[in-house]
């Protein structure tokens, strides 16, 4: 079974590029409001938000998996194309191809590094292999300028959240929503959204540097490896 490689890297591109024209009005007929959900800024790339639960220990982390599934068999992954989901209340929804793809890039590396060794990322589909689909949502771009670098086009937009107990949090809009299924019979298997908050998140107002977003990608994937290694009873 062939890993992912350098050879992948155009088609990556163009399928996020067109994934970012389709996500947006997808995004808008499907967001579903928080007030409902319990998540903050659910965005609809997900087929149900209702069924996502607290997980424990876990600010911000909410997560479901399919109780009739044998999850320990899947120790294989293959990573589709990340998808772009703008945030609904952005002025500007616009992303250059040159941003797209270098957010896609870091994604693929940061996740296949994170992952490996234990799940290593694979091109084909086949038993034990899950197919897990990505999306960075809440995205608020910035409209083009003289923009320095190192900084990335992107604004932290926030929500303030009420909280049961009275108290309000601003949370980060942007976050990462990931569903996996068997890539056989594409049968659901895990749905999980982390959203804005824990150890690394960006800073409302300031600016959103390159260097920043790795880290970000990284701390996602390593939330997600640990999802699947308590499956696996690690």
């Amino acid at each position: 079974m062939e890993a992912f490689g350098e050879n992948m890297a155009p088609i990556v591109t163009i399928a996020i590029v067109s994934l970012l024209a389709a996500a947006i009005p997808r995004a808008l007929a499907q967001a579903t409001p928080s007030m409902e959900t319990g998540i903050p800024n659910a965005s609809g790339f997900l087929k149900d938000y209702a069924r996502l639960k607290p997980v424990q220990g876990k600010e911000g982390r909410y997560a479901w998996a399919a109780p009739d599934a044998e999850l320990k068999q899947y120790t294989r992954l293959m990573l589709p194309p990340m998808e772009i989901w703008i945030d609904r209340d952005a002025q500007y929804r616009g992303l250059s191809a040159d941003v797209v793809q270098r957010l896609a890039s870091l994604y693929q590396a940061s996740f296949t590094r994170v992952l490996a060794p234990e799940f290593p990322v694979v091109s084909q589909p086949g038993p034990g292999v899950a197919m897990c689909r990505f999306a960075i949502t809440g995205v608020t771009p910035e409209r083009p300028g003289f923009t320095p670098l190192d900084i990335v086009p992107i604004k932290a937009a926030f929500t303030l959240v009420r909280a049961a107990t009275g108290t309000s949090a601003q949370v980060a809009r942007v976050s990462a929503e990931i569903e996996c299924e068997d890539s056989v019979s594409h049968k659901l298997l895990i749905e999980a959204v982390i959203t804005g908050v824990g150890d690394k998140k960006f800073v409302e107002g300031q600016p959103i540097t390159w260097p920043e977003v790795e880290p970000v990608l990284a701390s996602w994937a390593q939330d997600f490896k640990a999802r699947l290694n308590a499956v696996q009873g690690r």
